[in-house]
Parts: C-alpha cells; sequence; structure tokens
C-alpha cells in the first residue's frame, strides 16, 4: 500500500512538472530574398529556403539553406549560376522574446555553373549574425541576417575565382 501511494506521488510530481515546462521552440521553415556581393564576381540578388529545429536546448538550433544566384557577371563575359547549400548552427541569446539576435555559423557546398566555361563546384564556410522579430501575428516572424561567406571556385581559364563575401538575407519565418 505503501508503495503504490509513493508511486502516485511520483507520477503526479511528473506529471505536474511536465505541465509546468515551457514548451521547446519548434520547427522553422523560412523563405528569404538575398543580395550576395562577391569579391571577383559581380554581385546578385537571389533567394532562398531554409529550416531549423532546436537542437537539445532552445537557445541552440541546427540550420539547413539552400540558395539560388543567377547572372553573375565574371570578368569573361560569361554568367555564372551558383547555389550554396548550406548546413549550421544557429545560437540564439532570447529565443522566447520579441526580438532575438542570434549568431550563425557553418559549412557550404557551392555548386556553381557558367555558361561559357567549365567551373568546379567547391565547398565553403559561413560565419555571421540576425535577428528575428515577432510580428505580433501567430505562427510567424521577421528575421534579417548578415553573412559573410568563405569560398574559391576553381575555373578553365585561371586557378581561382574568389567569390567570398557579405550576403545580405531579409525573410518571413514560420514557425510551429
Amino acid at each position: 500500500m505503501k508503495n503504490q501511494w509513493a508511486h502516485n506521488v511520483c507520477v503526479l510530481i511528473v506529471l505536474i512538472s511536465l505541465g509546468c515546462a515551457t514548451p521547446a521552440a519548434a520547427l522553422d521553415l523560412y523563405g528569404f530574398g538575398s543580395y550576395w556581393d562577391k569579391n571577383d564576381v559581380e554581385g546578385s540578388w537571389g533567394a532562398g529556403l531554409g529550416v531549423s529545429l532546436p537542437l537539445f536546448i532552445d537557445f541552440l538550433r541546427i540550420d539547413g539553406r539552400i540558395y539560388f544566384f543567377e547572372n553573375s557577371d565574371m570578368d569573361t563575359d560569361d554568367s555564372l549560376t551558383l547555389v550554396p547549400v548550406d548546413l549550421g548552427l544557429q545560437a540564439h541569446l532570447f529565443p522566447d522574446a520579441d526580438l532575438d539576435p542570434y549568431a550563425l555559423a557553418g559549412v557550404s557546398f557551392l555548386y556553381a555553373d557558367a555558361d561559357k566555361i567549365d567551373v568546379d563546384s567547391t565547398f565553403g564556410a559561413y560565419i555571421g549574425a540576425g535577428l528575428d522579430v515577432k510580428l505580433g501575428i501567430p505562427f510567424f516572424k521577421l528575421f534579417g541576417e548578415a553573412v559573410y561567406r568563405f569560398s574559391d571556385i576553381d575555373t578553365a581559364l585561371r586557378d581561382d575565382v574568389d567569390v567570398s563575401g557579405f550576403t545580405a538575407n531579409i525573410g518571413l519565418k514560420f514557425n510551429f
């Protein structure tokens, strides 16, 4: 009888604790517009899609995204298409606040294609900072980011084309 009473009390404590815990931040799906100012290639406008989800705690999120940049003019009178695919981490300072600044960093696979010359896809890295702003509308947040990319691509005409540079992103997150 005493064991049953102790068991019921323990179950009740666990249920109350679970009911009082704040729910973890859930999945973010987002779309954004972007501008990438590259060193050896003309800057270009693009767009992207991303997804992020909590990793162990609300403050740390794993982040995956894909961009599409077309028509970056090269010195060779050629047009370059770049498609970065990123995998990284976001470290949020105030994940439940109306204004949530965060840092982000990760690795990229950079798919590259040109119209007239042969270019090689490559790997790179990125580091940056962002800000999430709650809009007062359930499930939606506005965000902006400044990201610096580190990457070089090889071409048939010259060894390295430095496509490192700042990227600015602005978009809308759907959080559920």
